[in-house]
């Protein structure tokens, strides 16, 4: 059983929002845009640790349109798919459909700020519910990314320890009698030789004397310092969790192993708690990459996936989390005049078979467009390098606006395309205007316009006969270049070294040791990023000359897309 869809109508950020999860989920998006109160709205039905009370709606749970009007009404509607537990059949009954469907709803008045909750097997004819019963057999358990680690940790340890007692054989119990009688005399042996100790000793006698001075009150009492614990229960509950590293005991390390702790707590608890027979559990973590190394997070993000025993829903603004997951298991949240939403409607197969193209591509690099406004893409790696220098020449601080440069780097433009737009990121290309000979055919094609028009959805160009001169490629380019452009499609004139020799000629040469541009060009294409990278060190900060040439356009109007004017 898995939740399928969510929808939100008027709720805080959600004028009308319909989003679609997976059984492994993650949401991602920019800051304030909406993916806790997303969370929020399933919890609001879910989540068994929220009383009646924290689950009546507030003035601020209404959404508020970009002109200021307020919504009058609240509706989150949540689907289930695949209901084919025995627990929750047996209790749900008729409100689960033949295809395993069952639909749970909260609707909230503005005017009285009441509530009232539906469920049913269909959205459009379910009964109300005067509790929510349905929370001892289905429910979400849920971890804030706002968590003290040494709260949580001392609770979740508690917890766990009283889950496990709990659990014990009747076998199991009499062996733990014998070893607490044991420790209890041991205890009290150890509180006895504590007093013993001098300082110990005049310490106490000296606060005694202090308090009979205080109060008369206080003559019947005695401190005394000692372990702490009144009883072995107490001396139980007071455990302290620490680490060994080399066979030595160690106090727990820093935040970042701390939040490993936690995690393992609340899993190894919740699976305690999980009664896979009588329950289903739905597993929320809010930025679980708090304090964690880079191949920490994701390996924790792999521990999430595979080792919950039921659906998980994940928030992050890590790349090295998304890495783990699969694009159509990700649901980002953009937001528009002040309304989020899904983009794709949530998690979607559209690009499913998109991403199969990438292969053994995926990398950190696709990972962290998922998290731009913009994204441009290039050819090969010399791209890569000098858009990067030309982006601090031109002071276009690529972090600040939020512009990723990503290298598709063999793999065709409209793999990534397709991927950027499903979920609803802008991107700038710019490609070679390489032309090359048809395999096994007396055809020549042109190759860079070919896929420029193609990136655009427009019809390609037919071969040619006879091979194709730079003449006629300059030609055809000149027909097609405002309509591309238009389309933030960016063709060179030959490439980008062949470009850069025109608009740098000057200085490419003195650093080639060329004559001529077409010379400095070759050399250059030789060894490609390693010549461009040497190239960028010796003369980066001259690069500010072609801020007005066309090798700067596809980077100025990235930057545009990102500030919204274009």
């Amino acid at each position: 059983m898995n939740i399928n869809s969510v929808n939100l109508q008027g709720f805080r950020n959600y004028s009308d929002a319909h989003i679609r999860l997976s059984k492994n989920t993650l949401i991602i998006g920019a800051n304030d845009v909406g993916k806790t109160n997303f969370i929020y709205a399933m919890r609001l039905l879910l989540d068994k640790s929220l009383s009646d009370l924290d689950i009546e709606p507030k003035l601020n749970d209404f959404h508020i349109n970009a002109n200021g009007v307020q919504s009058e009404r609240i509706e989150i509607l949540i689907e289930f798919d695949d209901v084919k537990e025995d627990a929750v059949l047996s209790r749900l009954g008729g409100d689960v459909s033949d295809k395993g469907k069952t639909f749970i709803k909260y609707v909230a008045d503005k005017s009285n700020l009441q509530y009232k909750m539906f469920i049913g097997h269909k959205s459009n004819d379910m009964r109300e519910m005067t509790s929510r019963f349905y929370l001892k057999y289905l429910n979400l358990r849920y971890v804030t990314s706002q968590r003290d680690l040494s709260k949580y940790i001392s609770l979740e340890k508690r917890h766990l320890l009283k889950l496990a007692k709990e659990a014990r054989s009747e076998e199991e119990r009499e062996a733990d009698k014998s070893i607490l009688d044991e420790l209890t005399q041991s205890l009290k042996d150890v509180n006895n030789k504590v007093k013993e100790i001098n300082y110990v000793s005049k310490a106490t006698s000296e606060l005694n004397d202090e308090l009979k001075k205080l109060s008369y009150q206080n003559d019947k009492f005695s401190v005394q310092l000692d372990s702490g614990a009144i009883g072995i229960d107490q001396f139980i509950e007071k455990l302290e969790l620490s680490s060994n590293t080399n066979g030595k005991k160690v106090m727990l390390g820093g935040d970042g192993f701390n939040n490993q702790i936690l995690l393992a707590l609340w899993k190894a608890k919740s699976v305690r708690e999980h009664d896979l027979e009588n329950e289903v559990v739905i597993y929320c973590v809010e930025e679980p990459e708090s304090h964690l190394y880079p191949h920490q997070q994701r390996k924790l993000s792999q521990y999430l996936i595979d080792k919950l025993p039921g659906q998980s829903i994940v928030t992050t603004h890590s790349p090295q989390i998304t890495t783990s997951y699969s694009p159509d298991s990700i649901i980002k949240i953009c937001s528009n005049l002040e309304e989020s939403y899904a983009a794709s409607e949530g998690c979607s197969n559209c690009i499913s078979k998109a991403w199969d193209g990438m292969g053994y591509r995926i990398s950190i690099l696709p990972a962290e467009a998922f998290f731009a406004n913009v994204v441009l893409l290039v050819e090969g790696p010399s791209e890569l390098l000098f858009y990067h220098e030309l982006s601090k020449a031109l002071n276009i601080d690529l972090d600040l606006y939020n512009i990723s440069i990503l290298s598709v780097d063999g793999v065709q433009f409209e793999v990534y395309i397709k991927i950027l737009e499903a979920f609803e990121i802008q991107w700038v290309a710019r490609t070679d205007n390489d032309h090359s000979k048809v395999p096994h055919k007396q055809e020549w094609q042109y190759s860079g316009l070919n896929r420029a028009l193609s990136i655009c959805r427009l019809p390609i160009l037919t071969n040619e006969k006879q091979p194709i001169e730079n003449l006629k490629l300059q030609a055809k380019l000149s027909c097609y270049k405002e309509k591309l452009n238009s389309m933030n499609v960016f063709v060179a004139f030959k490439d980008l070294e062949g470009d850069l020799s025109e608009e740098f000629s000057y200085e490419l040469q003195s650093f080639t040791g060329a004559s001529n541009n077409e010379d400095a060009a070759k050399y250059l294409r030789g060894k490609k990023a390693t010549r461009m990278r040497e190239l960028l060190k010796a003369a980066s900060e001259k690069l500010i000359q072609i801020k007005d040439g066309e090798l700067a356009r596809p980077l100025i109007r990235a930057l545009k897309l990102s500030r919204g004017d274009f």
